[in-house]
């Protein structure tokens, strides 16, 4: 056989290989209203869970892995029909103009600080820009008519949540942080235990001599989140790590920890500025955010409804339905 006839018939061998695979990943999981979702779209969504779920640390091995795999498949893909349902009930609206999509997007895009962060959450949603317009423009016209929560709603919801209103005593400290890093933690700067043990008792010694606390943090923080504001952090006591915790909470108002304080971030020095007390949050404070929430639950309520009613009506085919 000559070498140009191997090659012709490997070639026509990966033709019947792609031709296949290209009818697999075609071939209809589920239709919505006739319209297909295919294995091909379907295997593409799971990856990308499959691949997240793996950087957070879940092993897919093993028989439990699997049955998760086939649990997560079939989740998946009623998502997928849920969304494809809601698209084309959008549509029936009527079609969106490229300007009608930016007005209706926009106070969307404001919700997020930068361009990039609105691009990631689109590609988390599985949703181009119109898409999220068109369900946007449903809801609203779904919801628009739904009435603002009764004042007598809003006090009985207060009054039956008071836990959610209550806050528990807060500590406001500086601090100052060296991190202990080998290399294998990812955090901004790297030293060995001893190296950050070293730097935190030096600032100590400075403190000593009569440094201001924040202007040295300013200097010598590694806590990007803090530095820019002389170290300042508010928090209760289960927000902290337990070592940070105990610490600030052991200090008196204008002390200051006289060894440096270990904890799974490094080596932190921790001065006490004030205590904050516990407190309820009184109701006027909180009616709006308590009237806003309760118009949001009304909102979901009546489109849950109106998509429930959609999907009654709808013809649909689940291929995945039922298999374990």
């Amino acid at each position: 056989m000559g070498k140009s006839t191997r090659q012709f018939i490997a070639a026509a061998v990966f033709l019947v290989i792609v031709a296949v695979l290209s009818g697999c990943s075609s071939r209809a999981v589920a239709t919505v209203n006739g319209e297909k979702i295919t294995a091909g779209e379907l295997s593409q969504r799971l990856e990308e869970i499959k691949s997240n779920l793996e950087k957070q640390g879940f092993d897919f091995s093993g028989d439990k892995g699997k049955a998760f795999m086939e649990s997560l498949r079939q989740e998946t893909l009623e998502q997928m029909i849920n969304t494809r349902l809601m698209l084309q009930e959008a549509k029936k609206l009527g079609p969106l103009t490229p300007e009608q999509v930016q007005e209706i997007i926009k106070p969307l895009k404001e919700q997020f600080s930068s361009a990039e962060e609105y691009q990631d959450f689109l590609a988390q949603i599985k949703m181009s820009e119109e898409e999220a317009a068109y369900i946007l423009n449903l809801q609203e016209q779904v919801t628009g008519d739904v009435a603002p929560p009764a004042e007598a709603d809003i006090k009985k919801y207060y009054d039956e949540h008071l836990e959610e209103f209550s806050r528990p005593e807060q500590l406001q400290v500086r601090h100052i942080l060296f991190f202990v890093d080998g290399g294998d933690k990812g955090y901004p700067v790297q030293h060995t235990d001893a190296e950050a043990r070293e730097m935190a008792e030096e600032a100590i010694a400075q403190l000593k001599a009569g440094k201001d606390f924040a202007e040295l943090a300013r200097e010598k923080s590694e806590d990007s989140g803090t530095r820019a504001d002389g170290g300042l952090y508010t928090f209760s006591r289960d927000e902290a790590v337990k070592e940070f915790a105990d610490a600030a909470y052991a200090l008196k108002v204008g002390e200051y920890t006289a060894d440096p304080v270990k904890t799974e971030y490094g080596y932190h020095i921790i001065k006490l500025e004030k205590k904050i007390p516990a407190r309820q949050d009184p109701f006027e404070e909180v009616r709006q955010d308590i009237a806003g929430l309760l118009l949001e639950q009304a909102r979901q309520e009546k489109f849950g409804e109106f998509m429930q009613q959609a999907k009654d009506r709808a013809e649909i085919v689940n291929k995945l339905a039922g298999k374990e």
